[in-house]
């Protein structure tokens, strides 16, 4: 048990909630895992990570409650960074659990955090993306 909860810490999956006893996700472990994904270096244990992004993907899109719709001009870094889509979807609905109501600001902060933990992205050029205007090119 000590061994494994020192590995855990090295390997830098602290925080992760329990798995869920029968495999099935509910919304207070959803907002636990989405709270630990958005703000971990997630980077550090990608397996977890991987597992943690298909469980609160799939609870998020079966829930009647949080519904995520994205409209890729309103996010224009989607346009070049697809592959941020995925912790767009779990900002948009971990703001949508515990604000009710969607605040850009606070996802575009999110969003940098996500990218700045990242090894995927390197932030100093996915960084002017996330703001309210693209970046001007020559």
């Amino acid at each position: 048990m000590l061994l494994t909860s020192l590995l855990t810490l090295w390997c830098g999956c602290a925080g992760v909630p329990d798995w869920p006893a029968d495999g099935k996700a509910d919304a207070v472990w959803v907002e636990q895992a989405l709270e630990w994904r958005l703000h971990a270096a997630a980077g550090r244990c990608e397996e977890t990570a991987k597992a943690v992004d298909a469980l609160t993907l799939e609870w998020i899109s079966e829930s009647p409650e949080i519904v995520v719709r994205i409209q890729t001009q309103e996010w224009p870094f989607l346009k070049f960074y697809s592959g941020l889509k995925t912790p767009l979807i779990q900002a948009l609905a971990l703001v949508q659990m515990q604000q009710g109501e969607t605040a850009r600001d606070d996802v575009l902060r999110t969003m940098r955090r996500v990218v700045r933990r990242s090894s995927n992205w390197s932030y100093r050029r996915v960084r002017p993306y996330l703001r309210d205007r693209l970046p001007q090119t020559s």
